[in-house]
């Protein structure tokens, strides 16, 4: 998984926007996009500021990336 589709993973579970993310971090929703998307790569900062708005530490924020992605079985 990458960290885009993480991030994106997180917020949906949440039930959240990008524009609701982009608000309760600071950051702006073109870069939330971008991230999730792959155009842009996060730098420290970013992370942890991604890692209090999930209310979570950087290890919990990256935990399954690198790993294969699941597949949905029918």
């Amino acid at each position: 998984m990458r960290f885009g589709r993480r991030i994106r993973q997180l917020r949906r579970e949440r039930g959240w926007t990008q524009v609701y993310l982009a608000q309760h971090t600071g950051l702006g929703s073109v870069y939330i996009s971008q991230l999730e998307n792959g155009k842009k790569e996060p730098g420290l900062r970013t992370i942890e500021i991604l890692s209090l708005g999930f209310d979570m530490t950087p290890a919990q924020l990256f935990r399954g990336i690198g790993a294969p992605l699941k597949r949905a079985t029918s």
